[in-house]
């Protein structure tokens, strides 16, 4: 089998290109995690929960994200926009001026995670707002 340098390298570079978008279609679908997570409910007519929406603010470098955060217990408090830097699925942490800092994590549409001074966990879905249904 003879195979001339041109052909080679052809087919080495389409081989990288195959691999690059394979890596970015799979890097994308990573970091699909900016939205809405909610847990608000409605109970008898009084909203409690929390609500966090986590939107890339085009800052560069690694304080690119905002979270507005809003919590409701019997009535909804003014919401807060807030930095939340190095934001990833692994990785979110910001600090609320009344709830102190929040350390979570974000596996399958769920944030998880824990208000360190409060020593509170909780669990939102991602879906829609409170305030969208």
């Amino acid at each position: 089998m003879n195979i001339n340098k041109t052909e080679l390298m052809k087919k080495i570079l389409l081989s990288l290109l195959f691999i690059l978008t394979i890596y970015s279609l799979n890097t994308a679908a990573q970091e699909n995690i900016y939205g809405i997570y909610s847990n608000i409910d409605t109970i008898e007519g009084e909203p409690s929960g929390f609500e966090m929406f986590f939107l890339n603010d085009g800052r560069p470098g690694k304080c690119s994200t905002t979270v507005i955060f809003q919590a409701a217990e019997g009535w909804p408090e003014y919401p807060e926009m807030l930095d939340c830097c190095g934001f990833s699925a692994n990785h979110v942490e910001f600090i609320s001026k009344k709830w102190g800092k929040f350390v979570g994590k974000i596996e399958n549409g769920t944030l998880s995670g824990e208000f360190i001074n409060m020593k509170y966990k909780i669990v939102l879905k991602r879906g829609l707002s409170i305030w969208q249904q």
